[in-house]
């Protein structure tokens, strides 16, 4: 094997008295580790150890004013961890005995051979170095799982937010209470809305229009707030906002000119999201800190973003509805007027009535028939209309009487005319009503429903014409298309969101499996230091008698590998396990391989806790297509379920109680999967439907968070199997998973 010359990343506290044999070991030391402190004597050690808390400590016994011993224990007070070994010319039992008390990991007899020392300095280094890696690990989970939680309770608030909205619009009261749950759910000082408006010169200004803060703290002067030039300090603001960007940050980041009005309000850190009303900078919500500096992440970010889209959702929907209720009072205002002009008219023609008999048919059969505008035309010629066409178009009846009627309708719409028309007359199939586009005498554009129908008028082929002018419920309906367009756009954004939330999921139970399986893994692999330490003993005895051998040592160093080997074996293992599976490789997989590598990790955890844990191989052929570490992560998260049916049941039993759990792997000719059978507490039948939903659990707060279930739910549909519960409370818990037989493909034939 090539000698390894890579130093390793650790520190080293290294006390010998002697300057000879410190500046040859001291020398050996330095080539091995990245930082090496060298000491005098144990007291000098003593002092350097509570300076730079170094990994490893390397110490002779005798040394003067204290020795090695005397500073182990003064180590061992403070710090029961620190790996140390002792190098000492001086053999004696009870210094043996005292060091093996203190928990010294390695006791050499000087002289000490260069490759002994780095051998014992190397493989302690590689245990502080997995030690430390499993550390970052565990830390780097803890701030996942805060995000996620943060982040969830600020999307809680959201979701509170749009639901109110929904259910009473964008009022006073709503915005005050949206306000106030996003303040309490992100933890700031103060929340606020700003409106922008110009000046009669054109320039942006903001306004303070809604506002919340916490009882502790102080009230700021509204009257600076309501109104603020962008242009005094804050032009960077414009240029951002309007861009659909957040600002945030704590305030001393800032620029000077946003400083000086940020501080006379007592802010620490803050945070501002624009607001767009209907593809408009409309404004943004603020959330300040004023008590402690505060970074803020994507997740947060997103969601706070999420929450100004539907504020501006909100205040777009108020502004449609006052513009539809204003609509609305023109209408019934214009049919009051038209009403009080048609009663007019009806006196005045009493005076001709007598004259009119003779049509009257005629007259009250057009009447009769109309809701809207009425014009008759005879060979498109128009012979009649009604007064409510004068309202709609302009046209007094002498500019559109004797006239055809395509001559009034926009150029894009009168061979649609024509043609309609001609198959009417042939008695051909054609559109009931159809929309076109009218051009009134003021030159506007409006939007008519035309409606015809055939009669017979004077001994003439007619038509007879219902108008309605839909120009108002056409731009509403164009309105309603450009919001259900965003509408679209965000559920598409709520679904990314959704799976990459999904994906956060399944790594954060991936690491939370990891960390139950520490211990497991820790005894996995001190099996083999073990072996490895009583080997190498063995070996230094042998040596020292003189009776070691080339075939002895031969084979001891094969045994050695081995081990090796196999602590390599377990933490490879482990990494692949860990790391995040979103490219994770599909390839066909055996259940029970899958099982008994899961089973390697952690069935000394149910030895230790007095459980039998059962195992039955299937004895056909069970492969099926997936990622074996999902799979793995399946089968763990279920054992652990098991694991805690039982104990829990352990708690409450009297009498004899044994704890035992089943796993059985099964396959036939169609199907394989396993099943996994506790004697433990059971599922009461009341709520084993909902076993699988998410954030659903029967344990406390600090035990689960009820997304076990739903993540393996997840994982066996990803790949294409099903999971089922049978249980009886109290009696056991059956959990079955089926997966399909994997096939090899045919070859296709040329």
């Amino acid at each position: 094997m090539a000698k390894t010359t890579k130093k390793i990343p650790i520190s080293v506290l290294y006390a010998e008295d002697k300057a000879s044999i410190r500046k040859v070991y001291g020398s050996v030391i330095k080539g091995i580790v990245e930082d090496l402190h060298i000491a005098e004597n144990g007291k000098a050690g003593l002092k350097i150890f509570n300076k730079v808390k170094p990994d490893l400590v390397v110490t002779d016994i005798n040394m003067p004013e204290m020795d090695g011993l005397e500073m182990i224990r003064e180590i061992r007070k403070k710090n029961h961890d620190t790996r140390i070994i002792i190098m000492t010319a001086h053999d004696k039992k009870e210094n043996f005995l005292q060091a093996i008390k203190h928990r010294v990991r390695g006791y050499l007899i000087k002289p000490v051979e260069r490759e002994e020392l780095e051998s014992q300095i190397r493989e302690l280094g590689r245990e502080i170095l997995l030690e430390k890696s499993m550390e970052e690990q565990l830390r780097r989970r803890q701030e996942a799982e805060d995000a996620l939680q943060r982040s969830d309770v600020i999307l809680k608030a959201v979701n509170y937010a749009s639901e109110l909205f929904f259910k009473y619009n964008y009022t006073t009261q709503s915005i005050a209470d949206v306000l106030k749950r996003l303040g309490e759910a992100t933890e700031v000082s103060r929340v606020y809305i700003f409106e922008n408006f110009l000046d009669n010169k054109k320039q942006i200004y903001t306004s303070l229009l809604f506002d919340w803060a916490t009882p502790n703290v102080d009230d700021v002067d509204g009257t600076i707030l309501k109104e603020i030039n962008y242009k005094d300090g804050f032009s960077r603001w414009v240029k951002t906002l309007q861009k659909g960007k957040p600002i945030h940050g704590n305030i001393g980041d800032f620029p000077k000119s946003e400083r000086k009005l940020l501080a006379e309000l007592g802010l620490v850190s803050i945070v501002i999201m624009p607001i767009f009303v209907n593809n408009t900078w409309w404004g943004f919500i603020g959330l300040d800190e004023c008590c402690k500096p505060r970074e803020w992440n994507e997740a947060e970010l997103y969601a706070l973003g999420t929450a100004a889209d539907i504020i501006g959702a909100a205040i777009h929907r108020k502004r449609v509805d006052i513009e539809l209720l204003k609509l609305n009072n023109e209408l019934e205002s214009r049919i009051q007027e038209r009403t009080q002009d048609l009663i007019k008219e009806i006196s005045d023609r009493k005076n001709i009535e007598s004259l009119l008999r003779e049509s009257e048919e005629k007259y009250r059969q057009i009447f009769e028939n109309a809701n809207d505008g009425i014009l008759l035309t005879v060979e498109g010629i128009v012979r009649f209309i009604n007064p409510m066409i004068y309202e709609m178009t302009g046209y007094l009846p002498k500019n559109i009487i004797g006239k055809p009627f395509s001559d009034f309708m926009h150029i894009d719409f009168k061979d649609l005319i024509m043609d309609n028309h001609m198959k009417r007359l042939r008695g051909e199939e054609f559109p009931d009503r159809y929309d076109i586009k009218f051009i009134n005498k003021k030159k506007k554009l409006r939007w008519f429903e035309i409606k015809s129908t055939v009669i017979t008028w004077e001994g003439e082929t007619a038509v007879l014409t219902f108008v309605s002018d839909i120009t108002d419920r056409k731009k509403t309906a164009e309105e309603l298309r450009k919001l259900n367009r965003n509408l679209e756009q965000r559920v598409q954004e709520e679904l990314e969101k959704i799976r990459k939330q999904q994906e956060m999921l399944i790594q954060k139970s991936k690491l939370e499996s990891l960390g139950e399986l520490a211990a497991g893994i820790a005894h996995e692999i001190n099996q083999p230091l073990g072996s490895i330490a009583m080997g190498i003993d063995n070996m230094l005895i042998k040596l020292q008698s003189g009776e070691i051998t080339e075939e002895y040592t031969r084979r001891k160093t094969d045994s050695l590998f081995k081990d090796i080997e196999r602590i390599r074996n377990i933490i490879e293992h482990v990494r692949i396990f860990s790391r995040d599976q979103g490219d994770a490789i599909i390839e066909p997989l055996s259940v029970s391989e899958v099982v008994y590598n899961a089973l390697s990790l952690i069935s000394r955890q149910y030895d230790s806790k007095g459980i039998d844990l059962q195992v039955k191989y299937s004895s056909r052929n069970d492969i099926t297509f997936g990622n074996k570490y999902k799979f793995e992560q399946v089968i763990m998260n279920l054992l652990s379920n098991a694991r805690y049916a039982v104990l829990e049941k352990e708690k409450a039993e009297i009498g004899d109680y044994k704890k035992i759990i089943k796993l059985t792997t099964f396959a036939n000719r169609k199907a394989c999967g396993m099943i996994i059978h506790d004697n433990g507490t059971g599922i009461p039948e009341s709520i084993i439907g909902n076993i699988f939903d998410p954030f659903f659990t029967t344990k406390k707060e600090e035990m689960g968070t009820g997304l076990g279930l739903s993540i393996i739910y997840g994982i066996i549909k990803e790949m294409k199997g099903e999971i089922t519960a049978d249980s009886k409370e109290g009696k056991y818990t059956k959990l079955i998973v089926t997966l399909p037989i994997y096939t090899e493909p045919k070859e296709s034939k040329n």
